[in-house]
């Protein structure tokens, strides 16, 4: 079983989080008169401790409050000489300077401040997968290069947008622009041409 208590001072903070504290821990929460209901969570946090952890609830109001029976409870662990590592999870600064003594006279303990359990995060929406990108018609594609391949070398198109007139005119300007972009693609992807800052070079 751990030696470390956590001493939570629940009028400070009272969403705080016990998910992460190990269960062979100690716990004990210390409330006050004003802490009329306790969340769920924190109930349901709580049963793994079984009854390592402990209730406190204090006759007691006003601001810090329970700050001093948080204090005389570490006075008590340190006049019994364990070697009990005590965190008390508190927002409040003013523990410090108490904090501070008890490990100057040899006692391990510390400050944790601490958040209220937060909303879970609604999870992502999934990335919608993109559409293949389209093919050009076989038949369309095959002519051009067909036409290509026979036009002298130093006569074909070397720019992409003389290219793309040029594969218009073969079609009497029939096709889209989207579908001779689509022919322009397929022969790059096929490797029959390269383009390197629009320039383009022939593979055939």
């Amino acid at each position: 079983m751990s030696n470390e208590l956590f001493l939570v001072d629940f009028e400070n903070v009272p969403g705080v989080d016990l998910s992460k504290i190990a269960s062979d821990c100690k716990v004990i929460v210390f409330t006050g008169v004003n802490q009329k209901s306790i969340p769920v969570e924190l109930v349901t946090a709580t049963q793994r401790f079984g009854d390592r952890l402990q209730w406190r609830r204090l006759d007691a109001s006003g601001p810090n409050a329970l700050d001093f029976f948080i204090a005389c409870e570490l006075g008590r662990i340190q006049a019994s000489g364990t070697d009990t590592i005590c965190t008390v999870l508190s927002n409040d600064k003013g523990f410090e300077p108490l904090l501070r003594y008890l490990n100057s006279v040899g006692m391990k303990c510390r400050r944790v401040g601490t958040q209220a359990v937060p909303k879970p995060k609604p999870s992502p929406a999934p990335k919608p997968i993109p559409a293949p990108k389209p093919a050009p018609d076989p038949a369309n594609f095959n002519r051009v290069l067909e036409i290509l391949a026979k036009s002298e070398k130093k006569s074909r198109p070397r720019k992409r947008k003389t290219l793309g007139q040029a594969i218009g005119s073969f079609f009497q300007k029939k096709l889209s622009k989207p579908q001779v972009e689509e022919i322009i693609a397929q022969m790059l992807k096929d490797k029959k041409i390269s383009e390197n800052a629009g320039a383009i070079t022939y593979a055939f």
